[in-house]
């Protein structure tokens, strides 16, 4: 029998070689009796020893011991890139003004005019890597009813159509897409003239070059979004008449476009799907239908009924159709982008009537954190173009300035306030300058199955009025609920104001009635 310091050396030895190896080497060898140098008594005593060890050490340090097969590394998948080839067809819109002047002598009321436009567009875009190249014709409408004042002026111009066609040359990043383009137009136009012994009414198409910018977003595969600038230089128009008069001018246009890709832009894998769930909407999906800058896509309609507005003291009605789209810049940063078109019914400050159209349509552009703290914040710019389809419903001016949100949701409850302030930078150079600025505060309070409590007066002052006739302030507030109708969520809200500050001849009270399409994604 060998010594106790061999056995206990053997003893070891084998341990080591139980661990080193695994069991899966050692226990044939074991069985076959062909460990060197050792007796069979010995190879026993081993075995017993290793099965005790086992028995010892099965927990997770033996497991840890075991040799393993390292992980193999398997690298996230990213979604491919955006694909913008193909042809598309959409419809936009916005506003347009012209600088543009009849050399009329004593003509002192025409200094260009503004008007609502909207249209369709159609194009083919061939994408190369991170270039796009593309071309694309639009056709829209223009609407613009009649001078500023109703007594008779010298003579007035009015657009009816607008047509281009440009090809476009872009920088692509994914889903976005910031664009250049060139080409020619043309406008067709009506003018009156109404001089001492001459009254003429005379139509012309005239033509000229265009060149623009803008930028794109695709939302979906088969859908973009687009904002541009487009300036159109337009060749002069002499009336036939005596004497001759000669219209100049130019035309700057700013809309708003969304677009259907008949090829889809991502993968059926990459594209996010509509978030289910059951039929009482979550609080999560509450609040974020009560945040202005939600990463979350929205369609609201809003219903703004004044009382006793005007000399006559008739109804106004504002409803405004309020699209509201987030787009991500980076895994950190969003842009969502909200638009407010308003079609109005606007008491005459002359005439016991309304005047109903389009009145100017202003963008708002927050850029946000996609993982903010408890503060949840926005900033960006804001514009308002003069897309007012009669003088009555707009400002005639190009607006721009500064705007922010800021709120938090502790509990139950959405605190937070919208702020901006616009200053007139263009457009006719016959109307007053603007300088408002708007304050938002709103205050929700969610409920079960979907109700909430809300205040959300619109804070407005017109700094150029006289004193005393600067400041709107409403107060007031309502209820709503968010609510499923089949599959898609809906938040409908109600609510009444009254404007305890105001300034002379304007509304008192203000009934508010909203209905918001909600489109989450998971």
């Amino acid at each position: 029998m060998l010594p106790k310091s061999h056995r206990i050396e053997n003893c070891t030895h084998g341990l080591t070689l139980i661990n080193q190896v695994g069991w899966e080497e050692v226990l044939p060898a074991i069985c076959l009796g062909v460990v060197a140098g050792l007796q069979e008594a010995t190879v026993q005593k081993i075995f017993l020893a290793g099965i005790a060890a086992a028995g010892l050490l099965s927990g997770p340090a033996l497991a840890s011991d075991l040799p393993t097969k390292a992980p193999v590394y398997k690298a996230p998948i990213a979604a491919p890139p955006y694909n913008w080839s193909g042809l598309y067809l959409g419809a936009n819109f916005g506003g347009g003004w012209s600088n543009g002047s009849l050399n009329i002598p004593g003509n002192n009321l025409y200094g260009g005019l503004s008007e609502f436009i909207g249209g369709v567009q159609a194009g083919y875009n061939f994408q190369a890597g991170h270039v796009l190249f593309g071309v694309e014709g639009e056709f829209d409408g223009a609407g613009f009813a009649h001078p500023v004042l109703p007594a008779p002026t010298l003579g007035y111009v009015d657009q009816r159509w607008i047509g281009t066609v440009a090809g476009r040359v872009g920088l692509v990043d994914d889903r976005w897409l910031v664009f250049a383009k060139l080409g020619g137009g043309w406008v067709h136009s009506n003018a009156t003239l109404n001089l001492p012994g001459t009254l003429w009414n005379g139509s012309s198409t005239s033509s000229g070059w265009l060149a623009g910018a803008g930028i794109e977003y695709g939302f979906k595969s088969h859908w973009t979004v687009k904002l541009e600038y487009d300036y159109l230089g337009l060749s002069n128009w002499t009336s036939p008449t005596v004497p001759a008069v000669t219209l100049s001018r130019d035309l700057q246009m700013v809309k708003a476009g969304i677009n259907y890709k008949f090829e889809s832009g991502v993968s059926t894998a990459a594209e996010p799907s509509a978030a289910g769930g059951s039929q009482e909407p979550s609080e999560d999906l509450q609040k974020a239908s009560q945040n202005p800058i939600a990463d979350l896509v929205s369609v609201p309609f809003q219903s703004n009924t004044n009382f006793n507005a005007g000399p006559f003291n008739r109804t106004q009605e504002v409803f405004n159709i309020q699209p509201v789209v987030p787009m991500h810049l980076s895994d950190d940063w969003n842009l969502i982008s909200r638009t407010i078109i308003p079609l109005v019914s606007q008491p005459s400050p002359f005439f016991d009537s309304n005047t109903n159209g389009i009145g100017d349509i202003t963008q708002s552009l927050f850029f946000s954190p996609t993982h903010p703290g408890k503060l949840i914040w926005g900033v960006g710019p804001v514009f308002t173009v003069p897309s007012a389809n009669d003088p009555i419903l707009g400002t005639g001016k190009f607006l721009f300035g500064p705007t922010a949100v800021f709120l938090t949701t502790p509990g139950h409850w959405v605190i937070g306030v919208l702020l901006n302030n616009q200053w007139s930078i263009g457009g006719n150079p016959l109307r007053p300058p603007v300088n408002t600025f708007l304050a938002q505060p709103f205050l929700n309070y969610n409920m079960a199955h979907g109700w909430y409590l809300t205040t959300a007066p619109i804070i407005t002052s017109n700094w150029l009025a006289a004193s005393g006739q600067q400041w709107t302030v409403p107060i007031g507030g309502g209820f709503g609920r968010v609510f499923r109708v089949g599959d898609q969520p809906v938040n409908a809200s109600i609510a009444g104001y009254y404007n305890a500050i105001r300034p002379t001849g304007t509304p008192a009270w203000q009934l508010r009635a909203s209905v918001a399409l909600l489109f989450p994604v998971k």
